[in-house]
């Protein structure tokens, strides 16, 4: 579990950095009559004239006497077309699968999972939100009930890497086990999970994104004749889907 946590850490750090990385740069060019022209060089900056050709590929030629100064500057990231929404109502669907092992059962199989997430995002940092789902286990089904925490790296871009956390309990729906020698009753439990994830904007604020994470639920089971049994699912939550 520590070693997860680790490589989660490990992998929102890479995230942001990405995020962050340092942009392709251009050459701004001041005129002394208040123009600014982008783009990048022809000529060496101390030439005369100096020679520019701009992003749809005009070339500019100015003598060093018209020039104020010339500076080298980040590219201003392309979005085609797409705006961040930075406050409004959002929505995500996901589906994956759940891997990893029980904490005192035999039986650690994957489990499939499937949720959705409706809520109000209040800045590039705070989503909250309320979320439904079902995960199916190899012997026991629940419908997780849970609030969600949701929030992004950066706004620039069209790829926009994130973060959640999510806690909540599990219905657990399996019902009773009606062997005539030792009924089981299988009950619910507590459950949260966090992790980080990519989404990938195709218009406005819709996208598909993929997700990492770590994810805990806790079930009892009930016998007549001995003790409850409490059973911990920790699984590595790996999901696709899509958000507006």
């Amino acid at each position: 579990m520590n070693r997860f946590f680790c490589l989660l850490m490990g992998t929102a750090l890479l995230l942001a950095s990405t995020a962050h990385a340092q942009r392709a740069t251009e050459q701004v060019l001041y005129l002394k009559n208040g123009w600014v022209l982008r783009g990048q060089l022809l000529s060496a900056p101390t030439a005369d004239p100096v020679r520019l050709q701009t992003a749809d590929r005009n070339e500019f030629s100015f003598r060093q006497a018209e020039i104020d100064s010339l500076r080298q500057q980040p590219q201003p990231p392309r979005t085609l077309g797409v705006a961040y929404k930075a406050r409004g109502f959002g929505h995500f669907t996901e589906l994956g699968a759940l891997a990893g092992r029980n904490t005192s059962s035999a039986v650690n199989t994957s489990a499939f999972s499937f949720q959705i997430v409706n809520g109000y995002k209040f800045n590039q940092w705070v989503f909250t939100g309320l979320g439904v789902g079902a995960d199916l286990y190899a012997t026991q089904s629940l419908v997780p009930v849970f609030a969600s925490l949701r929030g992004d790296f950066t706004r620039q871009g069209t790829i926009l890497p994130f973060y959640f956390l999510d806690a909540g309990y599990g219905f657990n729906i399996t019902g009773t086990d009606t062997n005539p020698t030792e009924p089981v009753t299988y009950e619910g439990g507590t459950l949260w999970a966090a992790g980080v994830g990519m989404k990938v904007l195709f218009n406005n604020n819709t996208g598909f994104l993929v997700s990492l994470g770590y994810r805990t639920q806790r079930t009892t089971l009930t016998r007549a004749t001995a003790a409850p049994e409490r059973i911990t699912f920790e699984r590595i939550a790996v999901r696709a889907g899509f958000a507006f």
